[in-house]
């Protein structure tokens, strides 16, 4: 067989190949409805990212609710920050030890 002849064979095996491997690849993608396992992958991820919006926002109200404010409140509503009290030193209560 002449070298033309088995390079030939060798592409037309390929195509063969590849034509079968798209059909599978097809059917599989199509088999459950119209728009098939694309779609099912799109539904997927669609859920899982409203479940972790849903998951962000119960963490944020749980944290509101102990730290007793939302982050929905208008800035000018809350209370200050608690600041410190002051020794006669004029040090804070708080002491930060360095070596």
């Amino acid at each position: 067989m002449s070298s033309v002849t088995s390079s030939f064979l060798k592409f037309m095996g390929g195509v063969a190949l590849g034509t079968v491997v798209g059909v599978g690849i097809y059917l599989v993608a199509t088999s459950d409805s119209e728009e098939g396992l694309i779609h099912d992958i799109k539904e997927t991820i669609h859920y899982a990212l409203e479940e972790g919006r849903r998951a962000a926002e119960q963490r944020r109200l749980e944290l509101e609710r102990e730290l007793g404010f939302s982050l929905d409140d208008d800035p000018a509503d809350l209370p200050p920050p608690a600041v410190p009290a002051l020794q006669a030193s004029g040090e804070t209560t708080l002491h930060s030890h360095t070596s």
